[in-house]
């Protein structure tokens, strides 16, 4: 009895440690991805001062470094979407054909039109809109405005059954329509255009953002309202390349074999000019491009946030420089040591909120 008892201890013991032993011979780069949108948890360091948070620190790092995780992880995500059709993630809802669309954030209340600014928040926006031009226009620079659709609005008949139109507007084409009256010609609204036209996918199926197919789409639109030279979508040729795994997928540990999602390539646009690319910081939240022989002359700056990325193929190679600053890392000093003739402030519709922060920000405040 007890020889059949210390038998099946170390049975169990073997169970526990077998993956532990064989994941050194075992794993494949896929298992040593991290494919969450988060940092995992490093390995806690061992002092006086955090003896008392060690052992739940030491579980965290355990969590997330589990031998053959990711592996667990996706087998989960594919018995959720075999047997109840449902990603299994708070921050994904499971469209139709292969879509899925954030639930976190704003983006859901946005397409219902239920979170709508009240008319002091629309007139206090608009003012910070008159200021941040009058601010720039005093500097010599051009001031426009781009306003990122979300996926949720666009591809809006592949949203599960449950979700319909509102019957009036959203805050969004309420805050377009109040600025427009008061400053014709600041925003740049691409939405229209991708609804009249779905002989392209502008958005990914697995990822919150567009591609590059309607970043191009935008950036022709504030190169004509710059008073440059645009060049339509359908006159160049866009590839849709298999094989993307977008930020949805990863949040619900989507496995790779069923991510149906593909990536959109631009070509035939100023392809033969090269462009010299510098990141300085390494991070990619400060980046400038440089093309000598770019057909327009002058400087322009984006302040983004991460739908910015894709206007970059096409704003680079228009302009003999594009220089592109993340939100969270730009300081309004960098537009004096890099003076643009241009900024171009980009927003998706989902963060609408940090508008007056932003501009704020832009100006110095």
């Amino acid at each position: 009895m007890i020889q059949m008892k210390h038998l099946m201890i170390t049975a169990f013991g073997a169970v526990l440690l077998a993956p532990n032993l064989l994941f050194p011979l075992m794993k494949t780069e896929a298992d040593l991805e991290n494919r969450e949108n988060r940092t995992l948890a490093p390995f806690p360091s061992v002092s006086w001062e955090n003896i008392d948070s060690l052992p739940a620190d030491i579980e965290l790092y355990i969590n997330d470094h589990a031998a053959f995780r990711n592996r667990f992880l996706s087998l989960n995500s594919s018995l959720n979407l075999a047997l109840f059709d449902h990603a299994d993630s708070r921050e994904v809802i499971k469209g139709k054909d292969g879509w899925y669309f954030y639930a976190a954030g704003s983006s859901v209340e946005d397409f219902l039109g239920v979170n709508r600014f009240s008319p002091e928040e629309l007139s206090a926006i608009t003012e910070k809109f008159l200021a941040a031009q009058a601010y720039f226009e005093q500097r010599g620079v051009r001031f426009l405005v781009l306003i990122a659709p979300n996926k949720e609005g666009i591809y809006r008949e592949f949203l599960p059954d449950g979700f319909t139109s509102p019957d009036g507007p959203t805050r969004r084409g309420e805050l377009i329509q109040a600025v427009s009256n008061r400053i014709p010609g600041l925003i740049a609204d691409p939405s229209a255009y991708f609804m009249e036209n779905r002989d392209y996918q502008w958005y990914f199926k697995t990822d919150t953002h567009w591609n590059d197919a309607a970043g191009f789409v935008a950036a022709q639109m504030l190169i004509e309202m710059a008073g440059g030279s645009p060049v339509s979508v359908q006159d160049i040729q866009v590839e849709y390349i298999p094989g993307k795994y977008g930020d949805l997928a990863s949040l619900f540990h989507m496995p790779v074999s069923l991510a149906d999602d593909s990536s959109a390539s631009i070509r035939g646009y100023y392809d033969e000019l090269p462009s010299e690319f510098s990141d300085p910081a390494g991070d990619g939240n400060i980046v400038r491009y440089t093309t000598p022989d770019s057909p327009d002359p002058r400087r322009i700056a984006i302040y983004r946030d991460s739908f910015g990325v894709a206007l970059a193929p096409a704003l680079c190679k228009y302009f003999r420089f594009a220089d592109f600053y993340h939100r969270q890392a730009c300081d309004c000093s960098l537009l004096e040591e890099n003076r643009p003739d241009i900024v171009v402030y980009e927003v998706v519709e989902r963060n609408l909120d940090q508008i007056l922060l932003d501009l704020g920000r832009l100006m110095g405040e």
